[in-house]
Order: C-alpha cells, then structure tokens, then sequence
C-alpha cells in the first residue's frame, strides 16, 4: 500500500516503547489488517505511518501519484518526512484513532470535517457506515450536537462517525485503529462488506489499514495481514502464503476462519441483499418507504429548521412536538449565560460573607474610620507644629514652612493634601494676615523641635501599625473568602448531574475555576476596601468644604451630579464589556481542550491550519473586549480630567475675581480642595467600576453554585440501608422508563430481575440503550418512572454514597489517575498490597516472575509499555507491572486502551461488589485476553457477584446465565443464550449467525446449557 522498508526504533531510549525492525509494504488499493496481542504495538504502527512517533533508523514512504496509475516501485514513493517538510503527506492520509476523538459540532460538521458538501456522496457514506438508523432516532437528525468529544453518542456510534469522516474525505490512504471493537456483529458485519470492502467509487483506488482484533471476520477478504508482538512484525504476507507456513498463528488463523472459506461467497451476497434491504442486517438499512424521507432528507440545512418542520420531525420520531425548541433542533451546548444590568445584591452580600460576618465589616469600617483619625490627628500635629514655630518668627508664612515646602517640591498632590488637612483645623482662618502670616498671639506654649518630631514620628508609627492591622484583616478575610468560594464551586460541580458536563464545555468550567477563581482570589476584597476608603476621602473633603466654606458646598454638589453622570454611563458600558471578556475566554479554552485532545487527527487530516485559524479568531474575539474595557478607561480619565480642569480654571477664576476677601491661604485650601475632590471622585468611580468587574466573576460563580446537583449523598435515617448491604445481589428492575431530555424517553418500559451470583450478558445493537441502563442502575441518571430495587432496597431512596460504594462499573473508556498503580486500584487504602497483587495476577497485569521485593525502584510507564528501561508486552500470562509503586500518567496515557481497561477490571477485582456492571469493558483486548479475562469472571473472584456484561464480542457473554437483547431502548429478548439460538428468528441468534463464529458460539451455549441443567 503505502509505506516501504519501514523500520522504526528507538534505541536511544529504551525506556519507551519502540517499533523494532519494522520493515513492510502495503499493497495499494486493497485492505491489510493488523492483528496481535493488547500492547504489541498495532496503534504504534499506524501513529509511525501517520508521523507521530520519533524516526530514528529507517524510513517511511507513502505513494505521490494517482492510485489508477500507480506501478508498484520505489520511484513512485517518497519519504514521508519529505512530504511532510512539503506539506504533501497530510493530503493524502485519512485517519481513525482507536479513542474516537469529534468535534464539539453537529455530527453533520464532524463527517465533513472542511470537506465540501456532496448530498449523494454524504448520503452513501452515511450508509455504508451504518449511520442512518441512529440518525432516525437522534432528535434533529445529523444536525444534532454531539457535545466536547461526542458525550451524547455511545461509544459505538463515535467510532463510526469518526470512521464516516474519514470514509468521506478525499483521502486515498485510510488508516483504522479498531473500528470495530465497539459495535454489535451486525454493524460490524455491514462496516465490513458494505464500506471496507465496497466495490462503488467512495472506496474506488482507496489503501486500507484495518487493525482489529476481528480476525476471522475480516481475514477472508484482506489483501494482506501483518501480526504483531513487542513492537515486532512476527507475521506478514497474504493469508494464503500464511496459510501454507507452519507459523505461530497457523492453528490460530484456521481456527478462527473454520467457515470462512465455505461461506465467503454467501456473506458476499448477503451483504448484497443487506444493502438492497432484502438481508437480516436490512434493519441497519435505510427506509425505502416513501412516506418516510431518509436521515439525511430529514437532516436539511439549518435555514430549514422552522418551527413547523421540527414538530413534524418530533412527531415522526416519537419525541413531544411539544418540547423546548432547542430539543427539537437537537441543540446541546446553549449559549454561555450572561447576566445583563447592575450586579444584583445578592452576589455582593454573597461575597462579602464568604469574607466573613458582619462583624468582620463592622471591624474593617471601624479600622478605616480609625485611620481616617489618625491622618487627620497627624495634620493637626502638624499644624500646631507649624503654629509654634510661626510664633517665634515676626513673618512666618504656612507656605514656606518647612514641612510644607519640602512635600510640595517632592508632590504638588503632597501640597494640596497638606493644606486640604491644614487650612480648617486652624481654628480662626481669618486670624492669617494677607501674606497667609499666623499671629504670634494665637500660641503661648513653646516646645522645642524633638518634642514635636517625636510626637509626629510615634504617630507616624501608629498609622503604619493600624494599615498594618487593617491590611492584615483584609488578606485573612480574602484567604477565608478564597477557600469558601472554592469549597461550594468545587462542590457543586463534582455533585452535578451528568446533564451538566455534556451541555457544557470544558471550556467553561475550566474559566471558572481559573480566570474568576484568579479574580476572586487576587485584589477583589483589597480593592472593595480601597473603594470604601475613597468613599471616606470623599466625604472628607466635603465635609471640610462645607464647614470651612459653605458657599463652596453647592458648587461640589454640581461637579458631583456631572461625575456621577459620566460614572453611571461608564459603569453599564464597562460592566458589559466585562461580561463579554469573561465569556470570551470560555471557547478559547475550549478550542484548546479540542486540539489537545485530537491533535494527531487533526495533523493526520492535515486540519491543523484551520485550528490555528480558529484559535487566531478566537483569541481575537477575547481580545476585542479587553482592548474596549481599556479604551472606555482612558475614556472616562478624559473627561473626569477634563471636568478637574474646567473645575480648577473656574475655581482660579472664582478666588481671582475675589481677591478683596479671600487671603492666600483660602486660596490654596480652595483650589486644593477642589483639585483633590476630582482627583478622588476619578477613583472612587474607577474602583466602583472595578468592583463590579470583580463580582462579574463572583456572578459567574454563583452562576455554578446553582446548578442541578445529584440526590443527597447520605441516606435519610429512615431510608438507610442495612449494615454490609447488599448481602447477595439481587437485582429487580420494574417498569423503568429513562430519559435524557423531557419527553425523549431512552429506556421504556424495562422489567427484569436478577438472582445473586448470576451472570447476564446485555447485547444489542449500538444506541439500544445498554449503556443507558448501566447508567440507571447506579443513578446517574434518574429513572423517569419505575424502579430499581437491590437486595430489597429501593436504590432511589437511599443516598448516592450508600449507593456507589457497593456498586462496581467497568466503563468502556476506563479513567485512570496520575499516580501509583497501588493509588489506582485502591485510592483510599482500604486494602492489604497482597490484595492489589492477586487482583493484577488474575488480569494478567504481571509478569510471569513476580513483583520485585525492593519496590523503591519506581519508573513511570512511557509512551506505550515500559518498565525499568525495559521493553513490556502483555502477551499470554507477561504482565507489564513487576511492582505496586509503577506510576501511571495522567488518565492512563502510558498504557493502551486495552491495558487501561485491565486496570479498570484489576480495580473492580479489589472492591469485590455484590453487584458488578461491566460496559465493554474487553473491548479493546485480544480474543486470547479477553478469553482468560473471562474465565476470571467465571471464577471463584466474581462467584458471590451478580454481573450485568455489556458486549459486542457474543463470544465474552455466550456461556452466560442469560442474555439481555435491547432493541431501540425495549427488551426484545431475555433467556439463556441456547435458548435464544433456538429461535430462528430472533436478533440474538441473528447476530451470532452474522459474527462469522456460529458453530462455536451455538456449541459453547450448548455447553453451558447442559451445565445449567446439571446444576439444576
């Protein structure tokens, strides 16, 4: 196919996972599949091929010419780090990751990806990728939002989005991580035939690279297979050249293609008659009746989308035509909500008791007012100061005084504060002659100059001591306001319903955690603080006017009116501006979040440019609010400087024309009052306004602290369940209707019980609702109607700790933590290491030689599988951890898929629940694993527990107790699997004739049957 005489490695760093001795070539226009054990390197190979691994011998080359005339020598390749210096190679590379990874788009955007929009091609792709039967069900069609990294879409129906993007595209080389782990046997049965396989002009010319585990369904019509093991090529060629060599796989490659050759011409037709409607798959087939237009006609351009045409939509689909609009259009994400006006009062009170009490104002107040005293004690001092000199000097002036004229050569503000303070503490202003000269008779007591320093200096100490006091309060009660606002958002987050997180981005909840938490935490109280302390110089001063001139008074009532004025017009511009900056910031985050999560998609696709793009647009969309927020500051300097010089000019103008009564000291009180009055009026507003910027982000924080939370987490007294429940299982479930949207019901109807120990496997096809009912089971979605009862216990009545501390699930996509792998099989330390040991052994997580005695030799598992500098596999009973203290990066990013879901099943081992549910939770593993995995579960480990397994693989569920078959959210079938294959009708059996392994399956439930009838 593409690359020739590859060879990747990475003996520089032993420490990570490498491709060693990699030398293959694809043949072009064909499917080759990929195969081997979990963590043999099948995701490597197609990250090398896409250029995300480090080349360090060897070479990777693709073709440069048109596939119809391709001959198949060197010249017609080139080297792919040639390409890609060229920006050629992204051309022509189309790739599906095994973790699917979509946009926060509709699935429409997803599929085009930047492609133009061809109907009948997109109307084929849907198709062949099985899409239009999901597509009927979903609210608005291909139009609906799938949210950040498609939450709203079960894991099945991500891969085939993902794979319909790549099936779309102009690609001619198309790389596919497993596509078909995650999807029932029919679908995969269709993907195959019908997509892979298809003979039409949408796969015409086309290189494929399938890696899957699905060997014996996809063998008989590859091209070309390669088998893997430790980062090596153990196997490749044809599967007839394999066939004919006494090779490792031989027993494994006729085992699993027993029927294959017999049936190879039948499946052919099949799939033939399944795409003309007439085969048992037709179900996954679009409907050909005419009064039902098909899931793309039903999907038209947004313009259409009136109100009419939607409830007839809801209608055909069974959904409540009368829903909230944005239900029928499928919308997810809504616009970020943002508060309009003044900051209500209620934010403000919020905030400031976070602060502390009313007490702690009061305090704060009395600090403020206390200080006030102090600078107005300390003028006094100075006056009498000056006083007592100017009485041993015939011609002593308040103007060249030395405190006077050294503060004023330093800072003209220095000169008006001092004679703001000075001039009306001297009791008689008129007793200054014209010279602003102090009659020698005003003072009797005469000290000398250290006395009246000294004086100055301890009150000087004194002032410094109570801001010390006043700030110190200050940052405690920020600290305290800090960790409450913290603690509640924490809180409610953690605590909200899982609505929550799939209508809103990550984007989002990230800038309230970040950017407001940084507001709240940083200068937020400091500057109320200093806004109130501008608010006291204020009145100060205007109490000083008003008592030293009263005339003046009326005069700085009016400047008050026109700064207020252009405060108020002010204030709601840059409040709003505010609002719109914070909200801003939320899709940058966002955009962020979504390249780093699909940036090998995204370079693989070549897509990087139009990210960049977009970052670009949405940076800029942050950044236009914030330059606004600065033009409006400079805005309001320039006019309240403006009013300050019209009110300085009118007051020099003012003292001019009265010169006959008002001596220089009045003079320069007058025009310094007037100068400061401004000056403080400018920061009173700006400090308001800053304030209100400040609880925008306490708003938006409140925004989260009334969210919809989750049920209580304790138990009401009389709801308690017994002491050790549950004691054996048992599961009843009665009438359960779920839904995600009002109206919109995801289950209906479902009424099943359970015995303790049994084990029932949950089959269906992708989007029946099995996850959904994994959900219920454990309440993060609220049963609509009906109920779940467990060991007697109505599981809506007791309390979600209660609850999930004695349920264990096993989810499809595991989480796993930055940490030991000690801390992620048991994070609170409830259990002995020999514990966590055995759990590893029966999931083959360990080596065959044990874990090491010493375990301070702690390595962390690179790229793919390594320990202590040396190369891990998990291959037959070889684990990759050797001791409890191995760490993990972050979300398990150093093991494959396949490995994180072994630790996720090593975890469920430790807890030892009565009732386990497990979401493919083998998905990702091989068959060999997967076998030994479920021969675990069989075991006397999980013997005392009732098991819900949902799975595709019908081979992981076939010796079940009884087999669950869901059907567009309903029960379709629930029996044995023996007696479900005696149904020659029924979906089970349908789906086992459809996976390629009948026989085997029909035999290992006939087995289990007879054992079931033995055991009575």
């Amino acid at each position: 196919m593409m690359p020739s005489a590859t060879q990747i490695t990475d003996q520089e760093d032993a420490s990570r996972f490498s491709l060693k001795g990699v030398d293959v070539r694809f043949p072009l226009g064909g499917l080759s599949i990929v195969a081997g054990p979990t963590g043999s390197g099948k995701s490597s190979l197609l990250s090398a091929l896409v250029g995300e691994m480090t080349l360090v011998r060897g070479r990777v080359l693709l073709p440069t010419t048109d596939s119809s005339t391709l001959a198949d020598d060197n010249e017609k390749y080139r080297d792919i780090i040639e390409l890609s210096s060229e920006g050629l190679a992204i051309r022509d590379i189309a790739y599906v990751a095994q973790e699917s990874w979509l946009r926060n788009a509709t699935i429409r955007e997803n599929i085009l990806f930047g492609e133009p929009y061809s109907q009948e091609r997109y109307e084929e792709v849907l198709r062949v990728c099985a899409l239009k039967p999901d597509l009927r069900i979903l609210v608005a069609g291909d139009m609906t939002e799938i949210g950040e990294r498609g939450v709203t879409l079960s894991g099945g129906q991500k891969q085939r989005v993902a794979l319909a993007r790549a099936v779309y595209s102009s690609r001619r080389i198309l790389l596919i991580d497993d596509c078909l782990s995650a999807v029932d046997a029919h679908t995969a049965k269709h993907i195959l035939m019908e997509c892979l396989l298809s003979k039409t002009k949408l796969m015409q010319g086309r290189t494929r690279v399938l890696v899957t585990h699905h060997v014996a369904m996809c063998l008989p019509y590859a091209q070309y297979m390669v088998m893997m093991h430790e980062g090596r090529i153990t196997l490749k060629g044809t599967p007839a050249e394999l066939k004919n060599k006494n090779t490792l796989s031989l027993a494994l490659l006729e085992s699993q293609s027993e029927n294959d050759d017999s049936s190879a011409d039948s499946q052919r037709n099949d799939a033939s008659n399944a795409s003309k409607g007439k085969g048992k798959i037709s179900n996954i087939e679009q409907d050909k009746d005419n009064s039902t237009t098909n899931a793309v006609n039903d999907t038209k351009p947004e313009d259409e989308y009136n109100k009419e045409h939607l409830i007839k939509l809801a209608e055909k689909r069974g959904i409540d035509p009368n829903s909230d609009l944005s239900v029928l259009q499928g919308i997810l994400i809504k616009d970020e909500e943002r508060e309009e006006g003044y900051v209500k009062l209620e934010v403000w009170k919020t905030f400031m008791l976070a602060c502390g009490s009313k007490v702690f104002w009061g305090y704060i107040i009395s600090i403020l007012l206390v200080g006030e005293a102090i600078t107005a004690l300390r003028s006094y001092w100075i006056r009498l100061w000056v006083a007592s000199a100017g009485s041993n000097t015939s011609d002593f002036s308040i103007l060249s005084s030395p405190p006077f004229a050294l503060g004023a050569a330093e800072s003209p503000a220095y000169a008006s504060r001092y004679l703001l303070w000075l001039s009306p503490l001297i009791p008689r202003i008129n007793d200054l002659n014209g010279d602003g000269i102090m009659n020698n008779s005003m003072l009797s007591n005469h000290h000398s100059s250290m006395y009246w320093l000294g004086i100055y200096t301890l009150l000087g100490f004194v002032s410094v001591a109570w801001y010390v006091l006043l700030w110190y309060s200050v940052f405690k009660g920020r600290l305290a306001m800090a960790r409450e606002m913290h603690r509640q958002l924490i809180r409610t987050v953690v605590h909200a319903v899982p609505r929550f997180y799939d209508s809103t981005p990550i984007g989002r909840i990230i800038n309230r955690f970040s950017r407001d938490m940084a507001i709240i935490d940083g200068d937020a109280l400091e500057t109320i603080v200093d806004w109130f302390d501008g608010i006291a110089g204020v009145l100060a001063i205007y109490f000083i006017v008003t008592v030293t001139i009263p005339a003046f008074a009326i005069t700085t009532i009016l400047i008050t009116c026109i700064l207020l004025t252009i405060a108020l017009y002010y204030l709601n511009t840059s409040r709003e501006l505010n609002r719109l900056e914070s909200n801003s910031m939320s899709p940058l985050l966002s955009i962020f979040d979504e390249i780093t999560q699909g940036v090998t998609t995204i370079r693989a696709f070549g897509a990087k440019h139009y990210y960049i793009k977009e970052a670009i647009n949405r940076i800029g969309a942050y950044n236009r609010p914030f330059y606004t927020v600065w033009a409006a500051n400079r805005w309001l300097d320039i006019r309240i400087n403006t009013v300050s010089a019209i009110v300085s000019a009118t007051t020099a103008a003012f003292i001019l024309c009265n010169l006959d009564w008002i001596d220089a000291g009045m003079a320069g009180f007058i025009l310094s009052s007037a100068m400061a009055f401004s000056d403080n009026m400018l920061w009173v507003v700006r400090d308001y306004s800053e304030n209100e910027m400040n609880m925008n982000a306490a708003e938006r924080i409140m925004q989260y602290l009334n969210i919809e939370q989750e049920a209580r987490l304790e138990s009401d007294p009389e709801n308690k369940p017994p002491t050790a429940w549950p004691r054996k299982g048992d599961v009843q479930i009665e009438n359960l209707v779920v839904e995600y949207v009002p109206g919109v019901p995801v289950l209906h109807d479902i009424s099943l019980s359970a015995k303790h120990s049994e084990k029932i496997g949950v089959v269906g096809r992708t989007g029946a609702g099995k996850s959904t009912m994994s959900l219920a089971l454990l309440r993060f979605i609220e049963a609509s109607k009906g109920r779940i009862v467990l060991d007697g216990v109505d599981i809506s009545k007791i309390g979600l700790e209660d609850l999930r501390r004695n349920v264990t699930i096993i989810p499809q996509d595991p989480v796993l933590f930055n940490g030991t792998i000690r801390f992620n099989l048991d994070p609170f330390g409830e259990h002995p290491d020999e514990l966590l040991r055995d759990a590893l052994k029966h999931t083959h997580l360990v080596r065959e030689c044990g874990f090491q005695a010493d375990s301070t030799a702690v390595s962390v598992v690179e790229d793919s599988n390594s320990i202590n500098g040396n190369v891990l596999t998990l291959e037959s009973m070889a684990g990759i951890f050797t001791s409890l203290d191995v760490e993990i990066r972050e979300n398990g990013q150093s093991l494959s898929l396949g490995q994180r879901q072994l630790v996720a099943l090593a975890r469920a081992l430790v807890r030892r629940s009565k009732l386990i549910i497990m979401d493919e939770a083998t998905a990702s593993v091989d068959f060999d694993t997967d076998d030994r995995i479920q021969r675990t579960i069989r075991g006397p480990e999980f013997a005392n527990s009732t098991l819900f397994c949902i799975a595709h693989r019908l081979r992981t569920i076939i010796d079940y107790d009884r087999v669950l078959v869901l059907d567009k959210g309903r029960i379709a079938e629930f029996d044995t699997p023996y007696n479900l294959l005696q149904n020659e009708n029924g979906i089970f059996r349908s789906m086992c004739e459809k996976s390629g392994e009948y026989e085997y399956l029909l035999a290992m439930a006939q087995l289990k049957q007879n054992v079931y009838y033995v055991n009575g």
